[in-house]
């Protein structure tokens, strides 16, 4: 009977690791079989119906068009997105969610070229200045991303962008970024995506641009004075790839937006490069509300857990070159900085965390940083500086003590109702009454609080998001049916476990 048991339970053992096991080979078989998918390479044919490998269509948005209702496009060859009728950028709207892959149902079509094509599949984006625009919810993931390369020039056609014109997106950690001409050719660009002495011809500019929401070219149709107001709720995952910037907000268009919705932003990995040194300008590598207006009800959730960040984040960030709208800064950022690899660069740069640009209006503005120095890779750098902005109530929640966490001063600074002013990353001894005082103001603390009904009357499925300072546990690893793995394992334990009890007492009975 010993023996007996130990084998049940040596049973269990095999079982449930052959569970795990199982679970981790599906993961590892890049995108799995779906109902509806649809093949694509440019030198396929777009009167192809494009369900199987040998007969691809051959445009992105002929893809997308087969697909309303969302689905799989599966990138075998060279997908061309440029400026020109044959390549379209704009793809149609889609209900449901479409996955990019070139990864599919087991079969790696990285591999190797699709028939005559010199290169390996990719999505290539030709289109400079002019966004590849999704007008739906997008996962991406098992795929080349190609920032394409002017075949006369020799140059990287930089600045290439992507906008989700609002809707979601999930960015898997299996992107991969080249620089290549339509031949293969890689460019002698210099991709190095730290600052290389401040060159012009930088590799930070490389990447694709992630925009939530609009670019300036996305309608010829002027638009009304002031622009829309977005409402709903909205979630971008970034767990790969490598990415100029990332911007909740818009690009340059004529007339402001308002965002008057919910976002949460997740960043698990991937390589963020933009930076400039300079907190009242331009691109940083996050900016949790930019060119946009804000109200009272916007909330952007940040939270940071991996990736390599080569610039800044900023909460309220960058004004628009375009000045129609208001463009007046309200509602609430919640920066939770608790890892990542974080890179001091050229002249010191780098390494910040801003609550606002110097360059916007605020009324009522709120960030709510809250900062892990533990969890964070700072490397050799002397100083990771976070700064608050007079006109914006900012606090800040230090996890744990750093001697490597600086506070910058002058005219950015934290609420003094919080803590004290600060310059040139010491504290000012003459205010030491200011770093407790929060009673006094006690609901500036946690501004999420104040009205969680009335703007978001859904988070109760989401508590952990609407915190002032709240962070998202990551997800379980789950198999292809949405059941984590390691409930499987349990089952088979449990289930083995009961087995033996059975036997073990109908062994007694018949002794007894």
């Amino acid at each position: 009977m010993k023996k007996f048991l130990s084998l049940l339970l040596a049973l269990a053992t095999v079982l449930s690791m052959t569970v795990l096991a199982a679970a981790s080979v599906s993961a590892a078989d890049g995108t799995p079989k779906a109902d509806n998918a649809v093949f694509v390479a440019d030198s396929g044919d777009d009167n192809a119906a494009g369900t199987t490998p040998d007969a691809p269509v051959a445009t992105l948005a002929n893809a997308f068009s087969k697909l309303p209702n969302g689905g799989v496009v599966v990138i075998i060859g060279c997908v061309t997105i440029d400026k020109t009728e044959d390549h379209p950028r704009v793809m149609p709207a889609h209900s449901g969610v479409i996955t990019l892959t070139s990864y599919y149902d087991g079969v790696d079509y990285r591999a190797k070229p699709y028939g005559s094509e010199p290169v390996t599949p990719r999505l290539s984006l030709c289109n400079q200045t002019l966004d590849l625009e999704f007008h739906g919810d997008i996962e991406m993931d098992w795929l080349r991303i190609n920032v394409g390369v002017n075949p006369d020039a020799g140059t990287i056609m930089t600045n290439a962008i992507i906008t989700m014109n609002y809707h979601n997106l999930t960015v898997g950690e299996h992107i991969e970024n080249c620089y290549e001409d339509p031949n293969g050719v890689a460019s002698d660009f210099d991709l190095d995506y730290s600052s290389n002495g401040n060159k012009a011809n930088n590799g930070r500019f490389c990447p694709p641009i992630l925009f939530l929401g609009s670019s300036a070219n996305t309608s010829d149709v002027p638009r009304d004075a002031g622009g829309e107001t977005i409402t709903g709720e909205y979630t971008m995952n970034i767990a790969g790839g490598a990415w100029q910037s990332v911007r909740i907000g818009d690009r340059d268009l004529e007339n402001l937006n308002t965002l008057d919705c919910h976002v949460t932003l997740n960043i698990t990995g991937g390589a963020f490069t933009y930076w400039t040194g300079m907190y009242k300008s331009n691109n940083l590598s996050v900016m949790c509300a930019a060119q946009a207006g804000t109200t009272p009800n916007f909330v952007c959730d940040l939270t940071i857990t991996g990736g390599t960040f080569y610039g800044e984040v900023c909460g309220f960030g960058r004004a628009s070159t375009n000045s129609l709208g208001d463009g007046i800064q309200q509602g609430t950022v919640n920066m939770n900085i608790l890892g990542g690899k974080w890179i001091r660069d050229y002249e010191m740069h780098g390494g910040y965390a801003f609550a606002a640009s110097t360059t916007l209006l605020f009324d009522g503005a709120k960030v709510n940083m809250k900062v892990d120095p533990s969890k964070m890779d700072l490397g050799t750098m002397d100083q990771f500086t976070v700064a608050g902005l007079d006109g914006v109530t900012t606090t800040l929640e230090m996890v744990t003590e750093s001697d490597k966490i600086g506070f910058f001063g002058l005219d950015l600074y934290f609420d003094e109702t919080y803590l004290p002013l600060t310059t040139g990353g010491e504290v000012e001894e003459t205010k030491p009454a200011e770093t407790q005082p929060a009673e006094t103001k006690p609901a500036e603390t946690k501004p999420a609080e104040t009205k969680p009904a009335e703007t978001k009357p859904a988070d109760t499925s989401k508590p952990a998001s609407t915190e002032a300072t709240g962070t998202k546990p990551a997800s379980e690893p789950t198999d292809n049916k949405g059941v984590p793995a390691y409930v499987w394992a349990i089952v088979a334990v449990v289930v083995v476990a009961v087995v033996a009890a059975v036997i073990v007492a109908v062994s007694k009975k018949k002794k007894a």
